[in-house]
C-alpha cells in the first residue's frame, strides 16, 4: 500500500464546516478507504472525464470531493459538495 498525504486546503476546510457534522464525518471515512482501496464500490472514484488531471470521489449519494493527483504521495483536495460541483 502506498501512503499519500492529502493536502486540505484551508478553503475546503471552512466549506466543510458548513456541512452537517454527519457528512464531514463520512468526508474523512472516505478518505481512509480511498487510501487503503481507490476500488471500494461506494466511492464510485473515478477520472473526471472533462480533466486531465482530477478525480472524483462520493462521499455519499448526494455530496462528492473532488482532487488532484500532486505525485505519487500528494493528493489536493480541490472540491467538495453535492454532485453539481461540476
Amino acid at each position: 500500500m502506498i501512503s499519500r498525504n492529502f493536502i486540505i486546503p484551508k478553503s475546503i476546510q471552512k466549506k466543510l464546516k458548513k456541512f452537517p457534522k454527519e457528512i464531514r464525518a463520512k468526508f474523512y471515512w472516505a478518505l481512509g478507504i480511498l487510501l487503503k482501496n481507490p476500488s471500494y464500490p461506494s466511492l464510485r472514484h473515478k477520472k473526471i472525464e472533462s480533466s486531465e488531471d482530477l478525480w472524483e470521489f462520493s462521499i455519499t449519494m448526494n455530496y462528492r470531493a473532488v482532487y488532484k493527483l500532486l505525485n505519487e504521495n500528494t493528493v489536493l483536495i480541490t472540491n467538495i459538495g453535492t454532485h453539481d460541483i461540476l
